[in-house]
C-alpha cells in the first residue's frame, strides 16, 4: 500500500530521468511509467532476488528500453551516476532503526523494513548529490516521526513543500505522510486534504 501510495503522489513531467531508491521488486518504477511522457526511470536494489523480481517485471511488461533495474547499493550510487543527474527520486525507505523492532526471519524483509544496509540520513545525503538544483524527492514515512524526518530533508537541502497524511481510520492518529520535497526549494509549504484508508 505505502508504494501505492507514493507512486499516485509523485508528479512527473514529460522527458524527466526518475530514479526509485530501494525499488524492492519494482512497482513504483512500473506505476510511474507513462507512454506519452519519455521518462528514463531506474530502480535501484542491492537484493539479488528482488532485482531479479523487478527485472522480470519489466520484461513481462515489454518496458525494457524505459525502465532499467540496478543491483547496486546506495551508498556506491556515485560510481553509477554524476552528480545532479535526476528530475525526480522516489524513496519508501526502511521505517525500522536497525536493532529496533520485531526482526523478521525473512532476509529480504529484513532489508527492506529495517536500516541495515542504508538508513534516512545517508539516502537523503545521496539523494541531494543525485537530485538537479530544483529536482523533487517524494517520500513517504512513518507520521510519529515526522519532525526528525523533516529535519533530514532541511539538513541536506530538501525543503518540504507539499505534504499530505495518511490515515488508517477517521478516528485515528495518522499512520504515514507523504512529502514531495524541493533541492534548494524556497519555504513555502502545502498541506494536501488527509487520505483515509477505511
Amino acid at each position: 500500500m505505502d508504494s501505492i501510495l507514493l507512486a499516485e503522489f509523485t508528479k512527473i513531467k514529460n522527458r524527466e530521468k526518475i530514479v526509485d531508491l530501494g525499488t524492492g521488486c519494482g512497482i513504483i518504477p512500473l506505476l510511474l511509467y507513462h507512454p506519452e511522457k519519455n521518462n528514463l526511470i531506474y530502480g535501484v536494489e542491492i537484493q539479488e532476488k528482488l532485482v531479479s523480481l523487478a527485472r522480470r517485471s519489466v520484461t513481462i511488461n515489454n518496458l525494457d528500453e524505459h525502465i532499467f533495474i540496478l543491483q547496486e547499493d546506495i551508498n556506491n550510487l556515485k560510481e553509477n551516476f554524476p552528480g545532479e543527474y535526476f528530475d525526480v527520486i522516489t524513496v519508501n525507505p526502511p521505517y525500522i532503526p536497525g536493532g529496533r523492532g520485531k526482526s523478521s526471519s525473512d532476509h529480504e524483509q529484513l532489508i527492506a523494513r529495517h536500516e541495515i544496509n542504508i538508513n534516512l540520513d545517508n539516502m537523503l545525503k545521496m539523494s541531494n548529490y543525485l537530485l538537479k538544483k530544483r529536482g523533487r524527492l517524494y517520500l513517504i514515512h512513518r507520521a510519529d516521526i515526522f519532525v526528525p524526518v523533516i529535519m533530514a530533508l532541511k539538513k541536506y537541502s530538501l525543503e518540504p513543500k507539499i505534504l499530505q497524511f495518511v490515515y488508517t481510520k477517521k478516528d485515528k492518529e495518522a499512520k504515514r505522510f507523504l512529502c514531495e520535497a524541493r533541492k534548494e526549494g524556497g519555504t513555502e509549504l502545502k498541506v494536501l486534504t488527509p487520505i483515509f484508508l477505511e
